[in-house]
């Protein structure tokens, strides 16, 4: 969808910038606001342009280094009418930009309250859905857990260039699985306080064996549930993300590991942890592939800021 960009920038820019951006082909408006800027100190830039020139114009800003000495502001429009412009806002594609992806990712999964209770009651859901070996609440557990980002937070700083991305992501990933197994191990000692003595019933439940085994098909469908991801991100629709988290195993997995540490089954611990490992790495081997396809076919080398 075209894209809003407000720039603040030097006084001494502003018509530089200017000229050049009405050198592009699918600039909707530009308005110039002379000293409006406070900090930093000069004037303002507002400009609407189609998607398919949205590179184009942060190639203008990055040459004239506008990016480090001035400030960005992006966003998304939902409707524009510009007649001029009309074959090409009808053919523009949902591609969106490295910087709009990282604060996306960010805002998702940056530690949190919200985010830390989503991951610690994932774990809870999941564990009662595997107690009682019923499928749509394990489901429900993957529609709740942001468990996705984060593994993609990591391939697309590397990428992008966006360092700080691999080591917050790093944290993300480490705090919320550790609150999934602490949610899921909380409701697994509920559940047996409840049902004294059965904290060893639920091992030989239907989806508990599926969620603890590997199979080849099982690792083929995560591949591709981990291209998916990257796809959906790359379109900047996280809200999708929930469908591709049903394909993967990475919060039943977890879960498990919490169960089975309740349950004094270091084996269930290990070929869950183990599970989850191997989804894990194939998220992030194949958003790599699809974050590197993008940068080097879509992107520009130097989209956002490292």
């Amino acid at each position: 969808m075209p894209r809003a960009i407000k720039i603040s920038l030097a006084s001494d820019k502003s018509d530089a910038l200017i000229d050049r951006l009405l050198a592009i082909d699918g600039m909707v408006s530009i308005d110039l606001q002379r000293g409006a800027s406070v900090e930093p100190e000069g004037d303002v830039v507002s400009v609407a342009v189609v998607n398919q020139r949205m590179r184009a114009v942060l190639n203008i800003l990055d040459e004239m280094d506008v990016t480090r000495q001035g400030s960005l502001q992006l966003s998304a429009l939902t409707s524009v009418v510009s007649p001029g412009n009309q074959a090409m806002l009808n053919a523009e594609s949902d591609e969106t930009v490295w910087d709009e992806m990282a604060f996306m990712l960010r805002s998702d999964t940056n530690l949190s309250i919200n985010y830390v209770l989503a991951m610690a009651l994932a774990g809870a859901i999941a564990a009662g859905g595997l107690w009682t070996d019923t499928l749509h609440v394990v489901i429900g557990a993957m529609l709740i857990a942001p468990a996705f980002e984060p593994l993609a937070r990591l391939p697309f700083g590397l990428v992008s260039g966006i360092r700080e991305l691999v080591p917050s992501g790093l944290k993300s990933i480490v705090v919320g699985n550790l609150m999934m197994v602490f949610g899921a191990a909380f409701s697994t000692l509920a559940l047996e306080g409840w049902n004294p003595g059965a904290a060893h019933s639920f091992l030989s439940n239907h989806w508990v064996g599926f969620w603890s085994s590997i199979t080849f098909t099982s690792l083929w469908v995560s591949a591709f549930g981990g291209i998916a991801g990257a796809v959906v991100i790359s379109a900047q629709k996280s809200v999708l993300t929930t469908g591709v988290m049903v394909t993967l195993a990475l919060i039943p997995s977890m879960a498990l590991v919490g169960m089975g540490l309740v349950a004094g089954d270091p084996g269930l611990m290990g070929i869950a942890a183990l599970r989850w490992l191997l989804d894990a790495l194939l998220v992030m081997v194949m958003c790599a592939a699809v974050f590197g396809l993008k940068h080097r076919f879509l992107h520009r080398s130097r989209e956002a800021s490292s």
